[in-house]
C-alpha cells in the first residue's frame, strides 16, 4: 500500500509537467464535458485518462464487451466531483495519512472542505451530472466507484473501480 501511495505522489508531481492528451479525451467527451473535465486539477485529468486507458484495455483483454464509448466517458468523468475543490498534493497526502491513522474517523470532519471533497466527491459528482441526461451506468460509476459491491450487474462500474484502484 505505501509503495502504491509513493507512486501516486510521483505521478502527481510529474503530471505538472506533462501535456494532457485532449485528442484522446475528445474521443469520449463532448465539448461541454471537456469544459467540465478541464476544471479538474491537471493531476486528476491525468489520473482519469490513465483509468480510462486501463479500463479500455482491461475490457478488451478480458473480452467483457462493455460499450467502449460509455466505458471511456464514464472513466473520464468518474472523479468529476473533485472539480469544485482542488486538493494540493500535500493536502491530499496529509488526508490519506490521517485517514489511515484514524482508521477512517477523519470522515466526521466533513465540514472541512478538503476532507469533504476527499470522501464525498462521488456523491458531489453524481449530483452535478444526475439531471443532465447521463445513462444509469455512467451515473452509477460516478457515485459508487469507491464503494465495493454496492451495485450488481454493472460491468462498467466493476471495470472502472478495478482500474481506479490501480491508478
Amino acid at each position: 500500500m505505501s509503495l502504491y501511495r509513493v507512486k501516486q505522489f510521483i505521478w502527481g508531481i510529474t503530471s505538472l509537467y506533462k501535456k494532457v492528451d485532449f485528442d484522446f479525451v475528445k474521443k469520449y467527451l463532448s465539448d461541454d464535458e471537456i469544459e467540465k473535465f478541464k476544471k479538474l486539477k491537471k493531476s486528476e485529468q491525468h489520473h482519469c485518462i490513465r483509468v480510462c486507458k486501463d479500463s479500455l484495455r482491461y475490457n478488451n483483454e478480458n473480452l467483457i464487451n462493455a460499450n467502449e464509448y460509455i466505458l471511456g466517458k464514464a472513466a473520464l468523468l468518474h472523479d468529476i466531483g473533485k472539480s469544485n475543490c482542488h486538493l494540493s498534493l500535500i493536502e491530499k497526502s496529509i488526508i490519506v495519512i490521517l485517514d489511515k491513522l484514524s482508521k477512517g474517523k477523519l470522515k466526521k470532519f466533513h465540514n472541512i472542505k478538503q476532507i469533504n471533497i476527499y470522501y464525498n466527491h462521488p456523491k458531489i459528482g453524481y449530483d452535478m451530472l444526475k439531471n443532465q441526461g447521463y445513462t444509469k451506468d455512467i451515473l452509477e460509476v460516478v457515485k459508487y466507484h469507491h464503494i465495493k459491491n454496492k451495485i450488481k450487474n454493472n460491468k462498467i462500474l466493476e471495470i472502472i473501480s478495478y482500474c481506479d484502484n490501480k491508478n
